[in-house]
């Protein structure tokens, strides 16, 4: 479970060329580098700020996803680095109690605290024999296909842009029950870009995450009413 969803259009994202000609960063004093800068595109909209304070703040927004971070930033000979602070917590999934559903197929749910169901949260079913199967949370219980003889043993859950991966936890798949999977939010939405590094050339930072490379443009001031 890589890539996928929302997800996917933050990974096909690669820098374009610079078109200022490029001050190398370790020649530029920490107070030129820092400014906000933005990146949009169809759906995606993101940008990060770096103050001259050597904070940051960070967002992302494409479709169903928002992430969010914020933390320090330091020069690193032509680069920069980014830590997050404090570091985010990720959410987890764990095995939640097992009701009774009489009359009805084995079922899994994914819970919130407060007790509704979660959406989109994908998962991987291994049975007794024969190759996994692969779906995601409706937001309600979840049953096998119909025509699905095959006994499930365990269930992985994921959710790649939130940081979101659980042990190979065991299923008990006896018909008329309903297995709850609680989800603990944590940070959830909230990015760890602890060792995230950038380039900076002119007015382009480029930023280099395991999920993508994306290219920022430094946004102008805008001009002041003289009147």
């Amino acid at each position: 479970m890589g890539c996928s969803g929302a997800l996917a259009a933050l990974c096909m994202v690669q820098p374009v060329q610079a078109r200022d000609a490029p001050q190398p960063a370790d020649q530029a004093p920490v107070s030129a580098l820092a400014g906000e800068y933005v990146h949009s595109e169809m759906e995606l909209v993101a940008g990060i700020l770096l103050r001259s304070d050597g904070t940051f703040e960070y967002g992302l927004t494409v479709g169903s996803l928002d992430q969010r971070a914020s933390g320090r930033w330091k020069r690193a000979g032509n680069r920069i680095e980014l830590t997050s602070d404090p570091a985010p917590v990720a959410p987890t999934i764990t095995p939640g109690p097992i009701t009774a559903s009489p009359g009805e197929p084995f079922a899994i749910r994914v819970v919130a605290p407060g007790g509704s169901d979660v959406p989109g949260v994908d998962f991987r079913i291994e049975f007794d024999s024969g190759e996994p199967l692969e779906s995601y949370s409706p937001g309600g219980p979840w049953s096998l296909p119909d025509g699905e003889t095959r006994v499930p043993r365990f269930v992985t859950f994921a959710m790649p842009a939130y940081r979101l991966q659980s042990d190979r936890l065991p299923l008990d798949a006896k018909p008329g029950t309903t297995a709850s999977f609680a989800l603990t939010p944590n940070d959830f939405g909230v990015a760890d870009l602890t060792g995230v590094v950038g380039e900076i050339g002119g007015d382009t930072l480029v930023l280099r995450r395991p999920e993508g490379v994306m290219e920022f443009r430094r946004r102008k001031a805008e001009p002041t009413d003289p009147s």
